[in-house]
């Protein structure tokens, strides 16, 4: 699949969501360019094969959190929490799920991809974002290795037979949602207990969002900059 080819199908999704199909770029890029316009709710979407690098599936979504910054940036964890599961519902039942903190998604030990999180420019920890963008990279497949087994760490959708990337989409739009009206209505650390259950590593999340561990924390904000799972061209391999 080149990068200017049409959507591989068309996505099914609930009423709050507007998707949007780019045919070449950084869906993470475009998501936070339409945010101010668009609004909540906006959801770009990109897959791209090219033989000459690892394939890229890519989806990223704008929210309004309507709460300061401070409390909103748990949203990443619900995210991750949501991602989690629709991978697990499209996968093998024997394969294990699992995170490494923050944001890292890990499919039976290879690093499958992550998540970013963007928040409206000039944002101050008290202040409710404009606007904020969750943004999800999958590593699709890994064609252009001679030789995948040189990278253990990392793993393909493609060579653990995901079919339809897409589907990953449609049921993480909707475990998004469901996560946030368990965090609206049962408080967040129901959702939190979900999270640390898929740690590599044991620790706990704390009321803040932050990461319990070895009687050291963690804060979001600091552990979304130490996270190393992406480079410059995307998921590590």
């Amino acid at each position: 699949m080149l990068d200017n080819t049409p959507p591989p199908r068309r996505l099914v999704l609930p009423p709050p969501y507007t998707a949007h199909w780019l045919p070449k770029g950084d869906a993470f890029a475009e998501a936070r360019k339409r945010a101010p316009e668009d609004g909540a709710g906006t959801l770009v979407w990109h897959h791209s094969s090219s033989g000459e690098a690892p394939g890229r599936f890519d989806f990223a979504v704008v929210l309004e959190p309507g709460m300061p910054l401070a409390e909103a940036r748990k949203a990443v964890l619900i995210g991750m929490v949501a991602l989690a599961d629709a991978v697990a519902a499209h996968c093998p039942p024997e394969r294990d799920v699992r995170f490494g903190w923050p944001t890292e998604l890990v499919l039976d030990a290879g690093r499958l991809g992550g998540m970013r999180l963007a928040v409206a420019p000039q944002t101050g920890e008290a202040e409710e974002p404009a606007w904020m963008v969750l943004g999800v990279e999958l590593i699709a497949d890994r064609n252009h290795l001679d030789q995948s087994g040189a990278y253990p760490g990392s793993v393909s959708l493609a060579e653990e037979d995901f079919e339809d990337p897409a589907a990953i989409l449609e049921s993480f739009a909707a475990h998004l949602m469901l996560n946030f009206d368990r965090w609206t209505h049962g408080g967040f650390a129901s959702v939190a207990a979900m999270y640390a259950g898929r740690l590599n590593d044991d620790g706990a999340i704390g009321e803040a969002g932050e990461l319990i561990r070895g009687g050291q924390s963690e804060p979001i904000a600091q552990g979304l900059e130490n996270a190393d799972w992406r480079d410059a061209e995307g998921p590590r391999l």
